[in-house]
């Protein structure tokens, strides 16, 4: 897959996560395991989904769909953002280290954010270097 289809796939998922997490907060919410606490603050659990795993993924994907068209000239968004996956996924491997058997959801989620960061690295790796030469002067006509 070159690193152009590599990084199209990737940011659409992560659009498509962010559109869910805007839409269907509550679901998310289940998705993660997460459940609210209090129903007084049910608004404020949805709002913090909504902006964390909608507006957030959201913006992500949509940089990253962007950094897709032009992987040469985006290469640092792209990189970035496959960084902050790999980030997600390190945070998540010191929660086993610390607190224990994540259970099969978990070990899913290190898998998904293992998978996605290193494609989105990867694909703003092999992504060519297009190097611009100088122009060259024209030369003088012999006399």
């Amino acid at each position: 897959m070159t690193p152009r289809t590599t990084a199209i796939v990737v940011a659409f998922v992560i659009v498509l996560l962010g559109v869910a997490g805007l839409i269907y907060p509550e679901r998310v919410l289940g998705l993660l395991g997460f459940a609210v606490q209090n129903p007084a603050h049910a608004a404020a659990a949805m709002g913090e989904v909504r902006a964390t795993y909608g507006g957030l993924f959201l913006v992500m994907g949509l940089a990253a769909l962007l950094g897709a068209l032009d992987p040469v000239a985006r290469r640092g968004p792209l990189r970035l953002i496959g960084l902050l996956w790999l980030g997600a996924c390190a945070g998540r491997l010191l929660g086993v280290y610390l607190d224990g058997n994540p259970g099969l959801p978990g070990w899913g989620a290190v898998g998904f954010e293992l998978l996605v960061g290193a494609a989105l690295v990867v694909a703003a790796g092999r992504a060519p270097v297009v190097l611009h030469e100088a122009p060259v002067a024209a030369a003088a006509p012999p006399a």
